[in-house]
């Protein structure tokens, strides 16, 4: 009888510990988000292609400029606000602000000129959530916009005159802009709550700058007339970029 009786409580302890373990387990399991999401993010932008081919150049040579002619990279924030329509598939938009870390260079940016640009980029975008209910929840995006980038640079020019050479100050102010055909994103994000998640992300993007408006301001010492000029015509500059870093999001 006593061993029976010990027997009895062996397995009641047994089967106690085991709901215990199946309840503990089943709390590491988050909720399917679904409603609002917003997003945030930062990381470093890498790029190769052309700004322009075949236009005037800052040295007043003709021929291309390309991306590595005028940066050494960029700072891209993001932002995405969208609606997780299932816990698996998010509708919504993107938008990124990127500081572009400006290169000095003869075609773009002469020794001692002030130079300063920025690429803004929005547009529609999708995911689909592989483990929307896990710990990590791997995902994959795709999307497509348009991108503006804008430039000033300024700085000290020799002009000759019939009275000799000069200096004189130039001025650029341009706008270019093109479709982004395609950008793909793909990443993860630990769940840090049933609302905060956190992670790395990486994407690549195919586009084209397509149109370049603006302005070239030349200023000279009175009485030498001074002056302002569209931007001479530019074929289009088709590239690619790659950015890499993290991004939190929060589920309303």
């Amino acid at each position: 009888m006593t061993g029976r009786l010990s027997w009895a409580l062996a397995a009641a302890v047994a089967l106690g510990s085991a709901g215990a373990s199946a309840e503990d387990i089943q709390e590491t399991r988050y909720s399917a988000p679904t409603g609002l999401q917003l997003t945030v993010g930062l990381g470093f932008q890498a790029g190769a292609g052309y700004v322009y081919k075949n236009s005037t150049r800052l040295d007043q040579s003709v021929g291309d400029v390309k991306l590595a002619d005028a940066a050494n990279g960029a700072v891209p924030v993001l932002v995405e606000l969208g609606y997780r329509v299932t816990p698996n598939w998010f509708v919504g938009a993107y938008g990124s602000y990127s500081y572009i870390i400006t290169k000095e260079s003869p075609l773009t940016c002469p020794s001692g000129w002030d130079c300063s640009a920025s690429q803004l980029r929005f547009g529609p975008h999708i995911q689909y959530h592989f483990s929307p209910e896990a710990s990590f929840d791997p995902f994959v995006g795709v999307g497509f916009g348009m991108v503006i980038l804008s430039n000033k640079n300024s700085g000290t020019i020799q002009v000759p005159t019939p009275q000799g050479v000069v200096s004189g100050k130039l001025e650029l102010d341009s706008q270019t802009r093109g479709p982004e055909f395609v950008n793909v994103t793909v990443g993860g994000k630990w769940r840090l709550g049933h609302s905060l998640s956190f992670g790395p992300y990486l994407t690549g993007t195919y586009a084209s700058y397509t149109a370049r408006s603006g302005t070239t301001t030349t200023t000279l010492p009175a009485p030498l007339p001074s002056g302002t000029t569209p931007l001479p015509y530019a074929d289009d500059g088709p590239y690619g970029l790659i950015m890499l870093g993290v991004r939190a999001s929060w589920n309303i």
